[in-house]
């Protein structure tokens, strides 16, 4: 196993702690990192982290997700989300390199899924991110005091993140039942002030020209029986959602989320290069 001795004095610590944290001596910084107006200062930072969980006569299912960005320290890396299991133990969830930032910053992502009649979920609540590079291993610990999974829906690991975009539940697509295509954008807010206004602004034409869709607070939200959110959720964030009719001859949609609220804006816009999300024909 790699870095066995490693991993067996992690796991001897983390049983000798009361609440099973990482000693936050462990979580190590780097000050060789060429660091951008939005990246982390951290070696390894939780961006953030989905839970779910559904029950369907008899079907129970759990999916957990996980966005993460590192420092790109070396080229051999390894991330991935350290998780509690039921009977005290820790397991990785390995994460996958999603896309970089630019040179000194990259975006890992993974997720895991369970599902079956009569089971319970192997994990805890629990969880920290661990990032080995160069011999080396990172910690997001959230400061010493572990992430702790208590409800379903998103929770934002990173201070600086107000408004993310969910690509699993936006869609665009053209249905033949009223021969119509629809753009459905599906995004959360960190839950700063009562006040508040997200919407979205897209363009089909390569920003030549430009709309501006109004979003709508989604106290309850369900996608299918194994997605249900309550917002706000226990992690103070906020679903909100819309959609529109789209000319049926767009084959794609570049769009960017933004959230108004205490005389501020924030952006999701996907590292400054917006999103893009191509129709599918049903």
């Amino acid at each position: 196993m790699k870095n066995l001795i490693l991993t067996l004095a992690i796991t001897a610590l983390l049983f000798s702690c009361q609440k099973h944290d990482i000693n936050e001596q462990s979580l190590q910084q780097s000050s060789s990192v060429s660091l951008t107006e939005k990246s982390n200062s951290e070696p390894v930072q939780l961006i953030k982290a989905w839970n779910s969980s559904g029950y369907y006569r008899g079907y129970q299912s759990y999916e957990k997700k996980f966005m993460v960005e590192v420092a790109n320290l070396g080229y051999e890396k390894s991330v991935s989300a350290f998780y509690e299991r039921k009977d005290g133990t820790w397991e990785e969830i390995t994460l996958n390199y999603d896309f970089s930032i630019n040179n000194d910053q990259e975006i890992w992502s993974g997720r895991f899924s369970e599902g079956g009649y009569s089971i319970t979920s192997r994990y805890d609540d629990e969880f920290v991110i661990k990032y080995e590079v160069n011999g080396t291993t990172y910690w997001d610990n959230n400061n010493g005091e572990n992430y702790m999974v208590n409800g379903n829906g998103y929770q934002f690991g990173k201070p600086e993140l107000k408004v993310s975009v969910d690509q699993d539940f936006t869609s665009f697509y053209y249905s033949q039942y009223g021969d119509k295509s629809t753009f459905n954008i599906v995004a959360d807010v960190r839950n700063l002030a009562p006040d508040k206004e997200v919407g979205v602004v897209y363009t089909t034409d390569g920003w030549n020209t430009q709309n501006y869709l109004p979003l709508n607070f989604q106290r309850y939200w369900l996608n299918g029986y194994f997605n249900y959110i309550n917002s706000p959720t226990a992690y103070e964030t906020e679903r909100w959602t819309g959609s529109v009719n789209i000319d049926n001859t767009v084959t794609s949609i570049t769009y960017a989320v933004v959230y108004k609220v205490n005389g501020k804006e924030y952006w999701d816009n996907n590292y400054d290069k917006s999103y893009t999300i191509n129709k599918l024909n049903n």
